[in-house]
């Protein structure tokens, strides 16, 4: 019963490893498909995208939607980031600085989203 006992602590030894493996793998091919250079803020409302900022400009940009919400995008360093928001709770602006491709600032009141794209 001891030798069963250790075959089956070596499987599942085996099997931590083999999941471990997995989920380093997935985590490495992910941070390698979105760290290349960001290059472009691609601002969206209602899944229409309204605007395409670059980000190696200095820059303020100002988003309007339909009924009236509004957020202000500042660009600085390669950095974007909400400074004001008409919603709310102003979620948007806690959500800090973006910089890296894949990214996303979202504002779910004023339907608004901004993704950090990479250079096309």
């Amino acid at each position: 019963m001891d030798q069963k006992n250790r075959q089956a602590g070596k499987r599942e030894l085996f099997l931590a490893g083999a999941v471990l493996l997995t989920a380093l793998l997935f985590f490495l091919v992910n941070r390698a498909l979105h760290s290349g250079p960001a290059a472009f803020l691609e601002i969206s409302v209602d899944g229409a995208v309204v605007e395409t900022l670059e980000l190696h400009k200095d820059q303020e940009y100002t988003v309007k939607n339909d009924q009236g919400g509004v957020n202000v995008f500042v660009i600085r360093d390669g950095k974007a980031w909400v400074t004001e928001a008409s919603c709310p709770d102003k979620i948007c602006m806690d959500q800090g600085q973006v910089s890296q491709e894949g990214e996303m600032i979202v504002c779910l009141p004023n339907r608004m989203t901004a993704r950090v794209m990479g250079a096309p």
